[in-house]
């Protein structure tokens, strides 16, 4: 009667720690038998135990545990007072863990919904990021394109100009001597820095623009003006007074080359007080004032294309050296602007 106490017992006991293990769902590996044929039904201790608690045993002795994951040192333990030695040594330890959980400070449970939030947002600004870093990037080929695009417009421009303005300012002086001379300040950006002009006048040295007269430099300006018409030509010019600074002989080499210019399909309006000036015009509109109870502009008109036109021998030697400036190959005036 005692060995079957005992060992009912030890079935009772083996009942209570798989339900116990069933209960808070530990990791029990099983070769045979699942933990869910455990009954939760409380059994009877005593040795009148029913058909039904005898079923439950029977079942339950159909399992068979895996005790391969042991480590060595629990799978050495084989009487009962090194196994109970061995429990009160992990109660201990498990004990200094609760102790130490108590301890510690509770956890932040909204953390995890803080380093979402914080995620997000990181992930936005990485992709507005992105998206600026794209926008950046397009920008700059962009701009690289119109850079080169504009530094191929003011070349070609500013190299067609430089080839011909020396050969304009030859013809005007009606002086082979005389020499233009353009130079960009920044070659590689000539854009943004300045644009050098410099004018060798006939029978003079080199000197800087600003030594030079003031009909020097207004045939200097009318050679870049010319020059620069040459890459784009206009339909018509307005030139306000271009001989004041400008003594008779060279009132003479302007209108000889605007006379020249003029039969190339464009059209030249002269605003000029010089009757040695507007005397070689193809006509003639002048303006006056007029009173009648209110002041008011008219405007006479002549046409001079009738009438030859003849040019002044006031000075023999002026005019020799005329001719001679011109050179082979130019020709005299024979009608008007």
């Amino acid at each position: 009667m005692c060995a079957e106490t005992a060992l009912e017992q030890k079935r009772m006991a083996r009942h209570n720690m798989l339900l116990a293990c069933k209960i808070h769902d530990l990791p029990i590996t099983l070769l045979s038998g699942s933990l869910n044929e455990i009954s939760e039904v409380q059994l009877a201790t005593d040795s009148a135990s029913t058909s039904a608690t005898m079923d439950i045993y029977e079942r339950e002795a159909q399992l068979v545990i895996d005790y391969s994951e042991l480590k060595e040192e629990l799978m050495s333990l084989h009487n009962e007072k090194d196994i109970e030695t061995r429990m009160e040594k992990m109660k201990e330890s498990i004990s200094s863990l609760e102790e130490m959980l108590h301890r510690t400070t509770p956890p932040n449970l909204k953390a995890l919904e803080k380093m979402r939030e914080v995620k997000d947002k990181l992930q936005e600004v990485s992709d507005a990021f992105d998206a600026s870093t794209k926008s950046t990037r397009k920008c700059n080929q962009e701009f690289e394109q119109v850079k080169a695009q504009r530094f191929h417009l003011f070349n070609q421009c500013f190299e067609h100009v430089l080839l011909v303005i020396d050969q304009i300012y030859k013809r005007i002086c009606r002086n082979s001597s005389a020499q233009a001379i353009l130079s960009a300040e920044n070659p590689e950006e000539p854009y943004l820095g300045g644009i050098n002009y410099n004018c060798v006048a006939p029978g003079k040295r080199f000197m800087s623009m600003d030594n030079l007269s003031g009909g020097e430099k207004a045939i200097a300006a009318l050679a870049l003006l010319f020059a620069i018409h040459s890459f784009r030509p206009a339909p018509f010019f307005v030139l306000d007074e271009v001989d004041a600074a400008l003594d008779n002989t060279n009132i003479g080499k302007v209108t000889s080359f605007i006379r020249e210019e003029s039969r190339e399909n464009m059209q030249i309006i002269v605003i000029s007080l010089k009757k040695e000036f507007f005397s070689k015009a193809d006509a003639l509109l002048g303006v006056y004032s007029d009173f009648d109870g209110c002041m008011f502009s008219r405007i006479l008109t002549l046409d001079l294309r009738p009438y030859p036109l003849v040019e002044e021998e006031n000075d023999e030697e002026t005019d020799k050296e005329t001719r001679a400036d011109k050179g082979p190959g130019s020709s005299t005036l024979e009608s008007a602007l």
